[in-house]
This record gives C-alpha cells, structure tokens and sequence, in this order.
C-alpha cells in the first residue's frame, strides 16, 4: 500500500474543501449575518487543523515501574502509583 504524508493528504483533500467552504461563506456574508458566525467557527477550525500539522507525534519520554508496572515521568525517583524506587537506566 502506498504511504502518503499528512501534508501532503491536506494538501490534496484540504485546498479544494477550503475553496467550496470559502464560496459559501462569501455568499453567506452577502445575505445575513449568520455568516459571520460560519466564518468564526470556519477560521476556528483551520486554526485547529493547522495547529494539528506542527504537533509533535511523539509521546512524552515514560520509564514503567519495576514493581507495578504504572508509567511515569523520566525525571521521577519514586512510583507514583506504589511509591516504589524506580531503576533508572543512564544514558552516556
């Protein structure tokens, strides 16, 4: 199967999507004042899906506890879940 990129699957679906939404928009601002609410919430979302493109995909760093197995912060020396010691694995 091919693999595309996310900027790329935007580009291809999201550049035709924005124009028809930005042709509606223009003709609902022409008629009433409902577009401006449409326009808000259309702007909104593009800042959404905008902000969805710079987010890091990667989850933050976790080391499990030996004892019980809960994830916890890499900065941690004790369990949050059990309060047991945490080994610590250091990376020279």
């Amino acid at each position: 199967m091919y693999e595309v990129s996310r900027e790329l699957l935007y580009a291809i679906v999201g550049i035709p999507i924005l124009a028809v939404v930005g042709y509606v928009l223009v003709v609902l601002l022409a008629f009433n004042l409902v577009g401006f609410l449409a326009l808000g919430i259309f702007l909104l979302l593009l800042a959404l899906a905008m902000d969805s493109l710079n987010a890091d995909s990667e989850p933050p760093a976790r080391i499990n506890c030996s004892e019980c197995g809960a994830p916890n912060e890499t900065d941690r020396d004790r369990c949050t879940h059990c309060d047991a010691t945490l080994d610590t694995v250091d990376e020279t």
